[in-house]
């Protein structure tokens, strides 16, 4: 039997296939002599349906091409390997492989193409002769990672022959200048069925004697061999200890791990003792509301030993939107994986690079399988943060005059800051009101209107489909002010595309048209440490995270989860080490490496911290998963609410007035996030610098600020950021040039400038005598005869608010000590 395996480029994106495979057409499955079967390359793993491909006769051979997927140009985006998918018969398991190739009684050629191999191996399938005697077999390679990697498949492209009974036949390159070689030789093969074949030094197959090609396969495998036992020999040179060595190191292991339990144990004891608050002389309500709490069980016997064991008596952790925390077998796990293992810098081939970029990959793996990522759909580039992969979208993003930058907002400032790429390239900015922020109410009537009064379609003289204007809208699944989440729906509305049979009002409701296109960018950093996020359903564009705010460690690190749909729209400028194949330093020449992660990710990648994440995603698994987490922290959320909210002063007016959409008790619109102003007793706000101070002596690790969220935060806090939405004097509204005054004052989040002074209304309207009418008027700075003359007042406004959120690692104890907290120091004060 012949069997093939082979590599190929992947030019603009990663290996991919057709997400729906089923049989393929008739005129692919007739009898043949050979079967032709294309893989996609190693990197990644998706979930795709079995398909059941035909059993052929006993008879040639087979041919298959092994196909990366990459992306398309096209004005519709279409999956080019989905392009003549009628010549194609396609395999998407390894039960399909084995059958169709390894098992199938005739031979079996497997080459591995992409974009721009793809249609040469097209043309070689479509010629009469050919399939007259080949069977043209298309096998997804991203679901047979682990059979690549047993194959040697590491680079691309190659093309591999192998035949029934006799093993590896040859093995070619089938790069895109080798493909007019493909049908020759094709031929060749068919016409000798009793010869070998080997490649001449210009790559190409000759057919030999089988003796010959014999002894050449014999010298190669001799060869492997010796190489083998050369690396047996070095690793056990590095890794000999003498037995007295050996049993040293088990004694020091067991003494350290006693020492480590009784830690434990003291860690427990102490976490039982200061969280247990009998010392609040409600012990017994206490243990009802906890037995209430369905998830505290599991956190409760880990909490002591993984998180406990670094904090002081009496803390308790509520900043996980933040940063999460750590666990301590995360960071055994992480440290004696580094001290067992070589890891060198991936830009190599020698052992320890290599080591390290499987283990690269492993973790891109981890992380398309966390958000059930299709990676036939989607690659990852590690960045260094969430930030760091909002920046990569803002200055490679396809911006021209006719773009425009539409987001949520309540997004978080790193997002904001996209805009400056927006306005830099987008010269009629002004002109077209080319970045927008807006409400959510806003959104959802854009999504729904039956109009076009915002021109969200450029003008079709202008652009067409062969060269369309992008357009990109951004919103935060979760924002990480008061922790609403938004509907993820609005993705799939935004990027519905108008089709020449709509009518006119059809066609305006279509966010995105041939001539105009709308990406979405989804900000995941708040939303994945607790919530499920699946990518399989959502056609986003573009996906941040951070990992830290996930488990904890790594700090520094985040990725972009980006559609190679569209990576061939984004513009990259500067390029480094490890992005570029080939460069002069003469000549302004240069060549970006293939996959968009090699193209995107500059320099030498975190790579250590690139191997913590699988200790990390282990600490969730031992959790029970992201959706037990979600269960967890949605508990904790909803008591603490109902606690916090029924805080009263004795006039029975709220102690916290509390932001967010905890009021809907739903955790599809709202997170474990509490974002609250503590109110005193006469109605005014009590100042949330103090609060940070009071809670942080009370152990209490807490946020406070704008929480880098200042359209949200204005929002909810009464601050209104554009000037012109005021008609006349608004109820609960600063003024524009109120917060632009504090420019060279307030720098960030640590200030004192925690208040900003400016009149409202003293109370709604309502009939009033003229005595209280002009009373109110004398203690405002609103003359007689104002256009806006109503009772006015100066207030202080907050520029900021108190914000606890919670995690994986929450305890019952932790919210339960901070309701006590409020309830002892701000009741009725």
């Amino acid at each position: 039997m012949l069997r093939s395996a082979g590599l190929v480029p992947c030019l603009g994106g990663h290996q991919s296939r057709s997400k729906s495979l089923g049989r393929a057409p008739l005129d692919a499955r007739a009898p043949a002599k050979y079967l032709a079967a294309p893989l996609l390359p190693p990197n990644l793993v998706a979930r795709f349906p079995r398909t059941q491909p035909r059993h052929v006769p006993a008879s040639g051979f087979n041919i298959g091409s092994l196909m990366g997927s990459s992306t398309t140009t096209t004005a519709e985006r279409a999956q080019w390997w989905k392009v003549n998918k009628e010549l194609w018969v396609e395999c998407s398991t390894l039960e399909d492989f084995e059958r169709e190739v390894i098992n199938a009684p005739e031979g079996t050629l497997v080459a591995i193409g992409c974009q721009k191999s793809y249609p040469e191996l097209c043309k070689v399938a479509a010629r009469p002769e050919l399939r007259e005697n080949f069977k043209f077999v298309k096998i997804c390679i991203d679901n047979l990672g682990a059979l690549a990697r047993k194959s040697g498949i590491t680079a691309l492209p190659r093309m591999s022959v192998h035949k029934a009974g006799e093993g590896t036949l040859i093995t070619m390159d089938a790069t895109f200048s080798q493909s007019k070689n493909l049908a020759p030789a094709l031929k060749l093969i068919a016409s000798n069925p009793d010869k070998s074949f080997v490649l001449d030094p210009n790559g190409i197959p000759m057919a030999v004697a089988k003796v010959v090609a014999q002894k050449v396969m014999e010298k190669k495998a001799e060869d492997k061999v010796m190489e083998k036992k050369a690396e047996d020999v070095q690793q056990l040179q590095q890794n000999t200890e003498s037995l007295h060595d050996h049993l040293a190191r088990v004694a020091s292991s067991a003494k350290s791990s006693s020492s480590t339990n009784g830690s434990s144990s003291k860690a427990t004891d102490q976490a039982v003792n200061t969280t247990w608050p009998m010392s609040l002389g409600l012990g017994f309500q206490y243990i009802q509301d906890k037995n209430k709490f369905m998830a505290s069980g599991l956190i409760d016997k880990l909490y002591p030993s993984e998180v406990a064991v670094r904090m002081k008596p009496k803390e308790h952790y509520m900043d996980y939107t933040g940063s999460s925390v750590y666990c301590q077998s995360q960071l055994d796990a992480v440290f004696d994986d580094l001290k067992k293992n070589m890891y060198g810098n991936p830009h190599s081939a020698n052992p320890s690079s290599s080591f390290t970029s499987d283990k690269i990959e492993e973790a891109r793996l981890e992380i398309l399988r966390f958000f059930n990522a299709d990676p036939a759909q989607y690659q990852v580039v590690f960045t260094r943060s969430a930030t760091g992969a909002l920046k990569m979208v803002g200055e490679t993003f396809p911006w021209d005059e006719g773009s425009k930058f539409r987001y949520l907002r309540e997004n978080h400032n790193s997002v904001l800051g996209i805009r400056e790429y927006a306005l830099v390239h987008g010269l009629s900015l002004r002109l077209w009101g080319q970045f927008q922020a807006v409400a959510e109410d806003l959104v959802e009537s854009w999504l729904s209107a039956d109009q076009d009064p915002d021109m969200d379609h450029i003008p079709s003289g202008e652009y067409s489909a062969e060269k369309p204007a992008y357009s990109l809208f951004a919103f935060p699944a979760e924002d990480n002010f008061a922790g609403v989440k938004y509907p993820l729906s609005w993705i799939e509305k935004i990027k519905a595309k108008s089709k020449p049979e709509h009518n006119w009002i059809e066609k305006i409701k279509a966010k995105s048209t041939p001539e105009h296109k709308w990406l979405t960018l989804l900000d995941a950093a708040a939303y994945a440490p607790t919530q499920p996020l699946d990518l399989s359903e959502l056609p986003v564009d573009f996906v941040d995270v951070a990992f830290y705010k996930m488990f904890g460690f790594p700090t520094g690190l985040g990725a972009l989860l980006v559609q190679v749909d569209a990576v061939p729209l984004l513009k990259k400028v500067f390029w480094g080490g490890g992005t570029v194949a080939l460069s002069t330093s003469k000549d302004d020449f240069h060549v970006l490496k293939c996959r968009p992660s090699d193209k995107m990710e500059d320099g030498t990648l975190s790579f250590l911290d690139i191997l913590a994440l699988t200790h990390g995603f282990q600490m969730l698994k031992k959790l029970g998963g992201v959706k037990r987490v979600q269960s967890h922290t949605a508990a904790l959320t909803d008591w603490t609410y109902n606690a916090l909210s029924n805080l009263k002063h004795p006039d029975g007016k709220p102690v916290l007035k509390i932001f967010g959409k905890h009021d809907a008790k739903d955790k599809e619109v709202q997170g474990p996030i509490f974002n609250f102003n503590v109110m005193k007793a006469d109605g005014s706000v009590y100042s949330y610098k103090a609060f940070e101070r009071e809670a942080a002596e009370a152990g209490f690790h807490v946020r406070t600020g704008a929480e880098c969220n200042p359209g949200a935060c204005y929002s909810y806090l009464g601050v209104v950021e554009d000037v012109e939405s005021l008609a006349g004097v608004k109820q609960g509204c600063v003024d524009e040039k109120d917060v632009e005054s504090l420019a060279g004052v307030k720098e960030g989040c640590e200030d004192d400038v925690e208040f900003v002074t400016v009149q409202r209304p003293s109370s709604p309207l309502k009939s009033m005598d003229s005595g209280s009418v002009m009373k109110n008027i004398a203690d405002s700075a609103i003359a007689v005869g104002h256009p806006a003359e109503v009772a006015m007042k100066w207030v202080q406004v907050p520029l900021g608010s108190v914000r606890v959120s919670l995690g994986y690692m929450s305890t019952f104890e932790d919210c339960w000590a901070l309701v006590d907290f409020i309830q002892k120091n701000y009741v009725g004060k």
